[in-house]
């Protein structure tokens, strides 16, 4: 059988950790990449647009955009301001659960545009920065040369043939300065809980890009929510190219899945194929300790949370969060016996933004 070149890598770094005790350098400090966006001017067709900048996710407070067509498109400017060179735009569709749902309201044909000279986010000369076809997921983060430029517009021509019948829905827009080499961006991919967790919805505040603010003066990662319902290892090899495609100036993929498997052997086989890929692609990977479950009669999470602690120590990755140790003493957080509850998520939070501080100056 061959094995994939990523796998065989980091298998060969894998065993050299284990016989030299020597582990590898585990990534960062990451540069900071700092919100500009919140509270900007904010024109749009439909209106309504200003929703985007408003910091608030997953509640009916976002922007409906209709139905646009490539003849009849909806757009929505914001006003940066001059300075910036290069932005990175990070837009979130929350209405929909999984990463690759789409239906309610994400957009699937658009283009982000740059204006130097608008007065109105209508009007003035419009550069394109960036076209998208067929985009198959819920949120994505574009970089993007601002140069000269103050006028950031996200015009959408096409939604998904099933879109939901109030069509367009953006809760929020993101921009964040990354022209000083700002690398703080992170993609977690893992498992419906993940889906769950990181969809910033108010119950789930303070998030994580603001729990790494509070403890990082200057930072404010930009995230996209990579979760997948009953995701498996196997899933995850599958899925984690497509991933890292479709976020190429993401720094840090954060795994968090596990909690649908079972087997440690094939656990272990299929994460050292994930972060293999991760590192390939020059990437930090970050994973996490399984949460433990409150619904099964045997304890997998603490058979695969062996093969993690293992992995991560073997190859000098920095430690992911914890999330075993709080559910098995607080299981009354787990609302279904495996997801948590909004505290418990608020928890879980909390220790990702623990666990990252190696990674910051």
């Amino acid at each position: 059988m061959r094995i994939p070149r990523a796998a065989a890598a980091l298998a060969a770094l894998f065993l050299a950790g284990a016989a030299e005790g020597a582990p590898t350098p585990a990534g960062g400090p990451l540069v900071a990449a700092p919100i500009v966006s919140r509270g900007k001017r904010v024109e749009s067709r439909p209106p309504g647009g200003k929703a985007v900048v408003d910091g608030v996710y997953r509640t009916k407070a976002s922007w409906a955009g209709g139905h646009p067509t490539a003849a009849k498109p909806s757009w929505v400017a914001i006003d940066v301001g001059a300075g910036p060179t290069r932005l990175l735009v990070s837009w979130t569709s929350s209405g929909n659960h999984d990463y690759t749902d789409r239906k309610y309201g994400a957009p699937v044909d658009y283009r982000i545009e740059t204006s130097a000279d608008s007065t109105d986010g209508a009007d003035g000369n419009w550069r394109t920065a960036v076209t998208i076809v067929g985009n198959p997921v819920r949120s994505r983060a574009h970089a993007v040369d601002f140069r000269g430029q103050r006028w950031l517009r996200m015009v959408v021509t096409g939604l998904s043939p099933d879109v939901f019948e109030w069509g367009l829905y953006l809760d929020e827009i993101d921009v964040h300065d990354l022209s000083r080499g700002g690398d703080d961006v992170w993609v977690f991919f893992g498992d419906s809980i993940t889906s769950q967790v990181f969809d910033r919805a108010p119950a789930h505040q303070p998030s994580f890009p603001e729990a790494v603010a509070r403890r990082h003066p200057g930072f404010f990662p930009a995230v996209i929510g990579a979760g997948f319902g009953s995701l498996h290892h196997g899933d995850a090899v599958r899925r984690i190219d497509e991933v890292l495609a479709l976020n190429p100036d993401a720094k840090v993929i954060a795994l968090a899945f596990g909690s649908n498997d079972w087997d440690p052997v094939a656990f272990r086989k299929d994460l050292l194929e994930v972060i293999g890929k991760v590192r390939a692609a020059g990437r930090i990977p970050v994973v996490a300790r399984i949460p433990f479950r409150a619904d099964s009669p045997v304890d997998y999470p603490a058979r695969l949370n062996a093969v993690v602690d293992d992995v991560t120590k073997r190859l000098g990755l920095v430690p992911g969060p914890d999330l075993y140790g709080w559910f098995a003493a607080n299981r009354g957080h787990l609302a279904d016996g495996l997801h948590p509850d909004d505290a418990g998520s608020q928890e879980m939070i909390r220790r990702w933004a623990e666990a990252a501080a190696p990674l910051y100056p």
